[in-house]
């Protein structure tokens, strides 16, 4: 069925309230960020599970035997199959599991003392430092000096800064001038340098503006604590004071949920997948909580509405809805699942991944793998067709920028969307809350993507 004769019999604003419901939820403070504190990400998983089930036709997509592949992506971490974990504290678990994939990696937290006073003048978290997440605990006052001009060079930095002249010290690093002079590869431009800086006290990494909080490398610890600054940081600091509290985790469990919506024609062997993460950064330290809300309850929502939609008006086409875990921490989700995968991935007619959807500009920020261009022509064909007003779809690199990238290297066709505008200021802070979205490109971005499966999989 066409999306015009569709939306006569639903109504679109039925889908709109949808989604905002559950980016509403889904960014709620007792989610805890939607991370393993206080058991956020469960909770967040059980909700979804609650609206997928609840929906007519929509069922678990189950895996046809043991998971056992561990999945080893390029400078992440290794992701192994786990059991239920966490899940077997849950009542009703049993209507749960079913819908579930189960995998572990190791994990750097930190959920308790975080604090930064330079030269006695109190630091506010998220807002004039972050910490980065593979920083070790920290408790104490240290020096503050300016890396030497010279020691910028591969060889010979990490040597410099072992050499005893900034022991107790926090050394300020340009960043600008460490990525310039370094070349560090760009899926980890931190290691191998600063996994090797055990003659200093902490780094301070300096750019003009502050730099967002991410887990992505959370998997491993540095020998010291490693901050970013902004532009604001003094260039006569004497002295910090700096307290945290970090602690490796050796096992952190996390769940991918994987639903099934069969198409209208049994003959069909080729299938959609819509993706988007669920989970978010939870905490940095044990006050600064991040909700997450347009990222990335934006994108589960729109998946829960699509979901809604195509089992009143189903395509031809099977579509699966997988849900996943860990995309913070560096895609891992989206890793583990393309080595078990519950559905053979070289049926993917075509796979959309929505992360970051709740802003209110034109731009629509989109990345497409290299077999998957002749669906973005068609994206570009429906979007300028005059129905609604045209998005501005922003072809880029295609990067490890989200979990699309994961399923991209296995050959799956693919294309990321993300909306970007006034909010995205609000990026892994912890202001990004329900009322830091935006639905204003619901209507658009919605019909975007019904008329591309109903049109693609005539």
């Amino acid at each position: 069925m066409l999306l015009a004769a569709a939306l006569a019999l639903a109504g679109c604003t039925d889908y709109k309230a949808l989604y905002n419901s559950v980016v509403k939820e889904l960014s709620e403070e007792g989610y805890k960020g939607r991370s393993v504190l206080a058991d956020g990400d469960l909770r967040a998983a059980r909700y979804l599970i609650d609206q997928l089930s609840a929906i007519d036709g929509v069922v678990p997509c189950e895996a046809a035997g043991a998971e056992e592949a561990v999945a080893r992506p390029y400078l992440k971490s290794v992701v192994e199959p786990a059991d239920a974990g966490r899940w077997n504290r849950v009542e009703a678990r049993e209507k749960y599991l079913p819908w579930l994939q189960h995998f572990q990696f190791p994990m750097n937290v930190m959920r308790g003392a975080m604090s930064l006073a330079v030269d006695g003048v109190s630091y506010a978290p998220t807002l004039d430092f972050t910490v980065k997440e593979f920083s070790p605990a920290c408790h104490g006052f240290f020096r503050v000096t300016r890396l030497d001009e010279e020691a910028y060079r591969p060889e010979g930095f990490v040597e410099h800064l072992n050499s005893g002249l900034y022991r107790d010290q926090f050394v300020v690093i340009d960043w600008n001038r460490y990525l310039e002079a370094l070349q560090p590869d760009p899926f980890d431009k931190y290691a191998p340098y600063l996994t090797q800086l055990t003659g200093v006290g902490g780094i301070l990494l300096q750019q003009e503006e502050q730099f967002p909080y991410f887990k992505a490398r959370s998997w491993y610890q540095t020998p010291r604590p490693v901050l970013f600054v902004n532009g604001d940081f003094p260039d006569d600091a004497r002295e910090i004071e700096f307290h945290l509290d970090a602690e490796m985790i050796p096992v952190r469990d996390a769940h991918n949920i994987v639903a099934w919506l069969p198409g209208s024609d049994p003959k069909a062997d080729t299938y959609f997948t819509f993706i988007a993460h669920y989970d978010h950064l939870g905490c940095m330290g044990a006050d600064f909580v991040f909700p997450g809300a347009n990222d990335n309850a934006s994108g589960a929502a729109m998946l829960v509405a699509l979901a809604k939609y195509f089992s009143k008006h189903r395509p031809r086409h099977g579509i699966q809805f997988i849900l996943l875990d860990a995309e913070e921490e560096n895609l891992l989700g989206a890793f583990f699942y393309c080595e078990n995968p519950r559905k053979p991935l070289d049926k993917i007619e075509y796979l959309i991944n929505l992360d970051m959807v709740a802003d209110d500009g034109d731009h629509l920020a989109t990345e497409v793998s290299e077999n998957g261009r002749a669906g973005l022509e068609r994206f570009r064909a429906i979007n300028a067709d005059g129905k609604y007003p045209p998005l501005d779809i922003a072809v880029q690199e295609f990067s490890d920028n989200s979990d699309h990238f994961a399923f991209g290297e296995k050959g799956v066709p693919c294309v990321y969307f993300s909306t970007e505008g006034a909010m995205l200021t609000h990026y892994h802070t912890p202001r990004d809350t329900f009322a830091n979205t935006r639905d204003t490109n619901f209507d658009r971005l919605f019909s975007l993507l019904v008329r591309f499966v109903e049109q693609t999989g005539k």
